[in-house]
């Protein structure tokens, strides 16, 4: 089993209503769902929701807390028709079950009493908690909240300002903690060992050189910072997200964008599109590939081309992208389509003060306008959604004194690729660039 650090050990002796404010990489996700199960071992029949953003979120918490449980007291677990799922665990007469909440809070229709589990909670939108806020005011169970800060916005954020800032009691307990820290103060153990203390620092050093100075600070230090604002709003996503996905209809025109991800954590997505007039692009697909070798992912869109017959690919030429991108130029059927869209600015002279247009930029700022104008519509799906409100913005200043928008996202990969796919269509009748 997991030796705790001292933290974690007062987080599990807490009762009552919580706020979990923390950096990313700590194990919050696996203590919470590990004081979720002590506290269904406690008390018989205790009834415990998890709501997060999406599905996966959802169940990586079932995951880590059925993991515990059948350590812990596999006894207990129900058998037979109440064996666990993918929805949830029977423990001790009680249920453990999870809800992706999407957008509109609809997964927590129905929840009672126990413990309300609110995963990812900075990023919860407002609907969500015009949803929860009956739930979350009952005086007869207890509400978890924790999560990453994502700016000073939200309901996360004001319950934390007030007792933090204003030194209201508002009920809940505020914890705070950073990755930093708990990384260097977490005693060494047969699960923590020093080699794994200095990977993760020399992780977090590269993480620090890699973001900007806000970035780090909110991702890892667990800052809440003003200047980091949603790229999308809410209501903007709300109102373009209402497509669903149809079949192939080829008297449109279909464009396919790229994410290409590695063998870890990452994903790699292909966003598909289709211009229904001059004026009107919608979104026809959304593929999310784990784990994949560069070879899986040149079938994939082999296969897809097939499908669809694109009239355009675009796809990130740089980093783990290039490997991609060079050996489609040698599929016939690919290679007068294929676009290299690269996120990367490039310095044009030595000393770095010119430098190149940020293309990742444009592609953004394009698909916020063709939103606003009521150009795009996007699927209705949680996936799209969550990716989408997960991107923020703020301004940086360069060496030169000059300063530039930048744009980034903790789940930025179905952007990544919607973004591409949605700047080939716009710019369909213009370009006519062939990659050889």
């Amino acid at each position: 089993m997991i030796k705790l650090d001292k933290w974690q050990e007062e987080v599990l002796k807490h009762r009552g209503d919580m706020l979990l404010s923390k950096g990313r990489r700590i194990g919050a996700t696996y203590l919470v769902a590990r004081k979720a199960i002590d506290r269904m071992i406690e008390k018989r029949g205790l009834n415990i929701v998890t709501v997060s953003l999406t599905e996966d979120q959802a169940e990586l918490m079932l995951t880590f807390a059925l993991d515990y449980a059948k350590e812990k007291c596999p006894h207990l677990l129900g058998k037979g028709k109440d064996k666990p799922t993918k929805k949830g665990l029977y423990l001790n007469g009680g249920r453990m079950i999870i809800r992706p909440v999407g957008n509109a809070g609809d997964g927590l229709r129905g929840f009672t009493g126990g413990i309300l589990i609110v995963d990812e909670a900075p990023k919860m939108p407002k609907l969500f908690w015009a949803s929860a806020t009956p739930i979350i005011l009952t005086t007869g169970g207890e509400t978890w909240l924790l999560g990453t800060p994502f700016g000073k916005q939200g309901y996360f954020w004001e319950r934390y300002n007030e007792v933090i800032n204003k030194g209201e009691d508002n009920g809940y307990k505020v914890f705070r903690f950073n990755t930093e820290d708990v990384i260097k103060n977490r005693e060494l153990s047969s699960t923590w060992t020093e080699e794994q203390r200095k990977k993760a620092l020399e992780h977090l050093d590269k993480e620090r050189k890699r973001m900007s100075g806000r970035e780090f600070m909110q991702e890892y230090l667990g800052e809440f910072i003003d200047e980091l604002l949603s790229f999308f709003p809410e209501e903007l996503i709300d109102k373009v997200c209402t497509a669903y996905k149809d079949t192939i209809d080829h008297n449109y025109k279909f464009f396919l964008g790229v994410d290409v991800g590695g063998l870890g954590d990452d994903c790699s997505t292909f966003e598909i599109v289709k211009k229904v007039n001059k004026e009107l692009i919608v979104q026809q697909d959304s593929i999310i590939t784990r784990r994949t070798y560069t070879t899986d992912t040149i079938k994939k869109i082999r296969d897809l081309e097939e499908d669809y017959k694109f009239r355009k690919i675009g796809i990130d030429n740089g980093g783990i992208g290039a490997g991609v991108f060079h050996s489609l130029l040698f599929e016939d059927s690919i290679k007068r389509k294929i676009l290299g869209l690269n996120n990367a600015s490039k310095d044009l002279n030595r000393d770095g003060t010119k430098r190149a247009t940020l293309i990742k930029e444009d592609m953004y700022m394009l698909l916020r306008a063709l939103m606003e104008q009521g150009k795009v519509r996007l699927l209705n799906d949680e996936k799209v959604k969550h990716s989408l409100m997960s991107m923020q913005q703020e301004i940086v200043e360069s060496a030169d004194g000059k300063k530039r928008l930048r744009i980034f996202g903790s789940d930025s990969h179905i952007c990544e690729g919607l973004v591409r796919a949605c700047w080939i269509a716009k710019q369909d009748k213009t370009l006519n660039i062939y990659a050889y």
